[in-house]
């Protein structure tokens, strides 16, 4: 089946979850970025580690079917697509205020966040956790079979491949990576997520590629800004960006630097 995502209607992309590049979402500056000419001149495939439900997915491999020059370019999908691997101490939302007291989240994200510790408790009668703070709850609600329908309806299977499993167990493999990495989204929501897939896909980034964090501003996980500043102290190539904003939410990524 072949379908052109310009015949169709706004409520059908809204459907299939097709995020569109023009407007402000959590993934605004992502698209943008693959839109770009500046995109254009960086070597290597794109990387997600979080796909869920495909939403961010397809909407890449859509841009990236749209311009001929990105006809060799893939993208490469990461997930369980069983939701939520153990947790870390690192994602204990008690986390946040050491991230606090250590200035590495300021007083305004702090003052957001335990606004919504007060209505969580307030709306939901409990007290936050790491499987109950998201709307999405433990990210279960997916398979590799749906994302592969969706796939399949746009005709993208030339430009996707999609790796279930564990990030500690799949990245192992040399064949489950591509060469060179030009951009990457990771949306894992967990310190290892982080930490693993920053150990595996830096040493393959490309020079002024980019990796675009989407939990180093969260109000709900504390995980991903630990391991994104442990990282930091250690790759003194890497180069951590305010892209902006959308919305109440900061956006960042971290470039690749030429060592020289």
């Amino acid at each position: 089946m072949k379908n052109n995502i310009k015949n169709l209607k706004e409520w059908e992309k809204n459907y299939f979850g097709i995020i569109s590049s023009q407007k402000r979402s959590p993934i605004y500056f992502y698209l943008k970025f693959l839109n770009s000419k500046k995109f254009e001149k960086i070597n290597g495939d794109i990387v997600e580690a979080g796909v869920f439900k495909g939403s961010s997915l397809i909407s890449s491999a859509l841009i990236l079917k749209s311009k001929k020059a990105f006809k060799n370019k893939k993208i490469w999908g990461y997930d369980t697509f069983t939701g939520f691997p153990k947790y870390s101490k690192k994602d204990d939302f008690k986390q946040f205020r050491k991230l606090y007291e250590t200035k590495q989240i300021s007083l305004g994200h702090f003052k957001d966040i335990l606004k919504l510790k007060k209505y969580h408790k307030l709306l939901k009668k409990t007290n936050i956790k790491v499987d109950n703070i998201s709307s999405s709850n433990k990210f279960d609600n997916t398979s590799v079979h749906l994302v592969k329908k969706k796939i399949n309806f746009f005709n993208l299977s030339s430009k996707i491949n999609l790796i279930k499993g564990d990030f500690k167990r799949t990245l192992k493999i040399k064949k489950n990576l591509p060469k060179k990495i030009s951009a990457g989204l990771i949306d894992c929501d967990l310190f290892e997520g982080y930490e693993v897939t920053l150990k595996f896909f830096w040493p393959r980034l490309s020079i002024n590629g980019r990796l675009f964090l989407d939990e180093y501003y969260s109000l709900k996980f504390p995980g991903p800004r630990i391991a994104v500043n442990s990282f930091l102290k250690k790759n003194k190539d890497a180069f951590l960006k305010k892209e902006g904003m959308t919305g109440d939410f900061e956006r960042w990524s971290i470039i690749k630097m030429d060592k020289i």
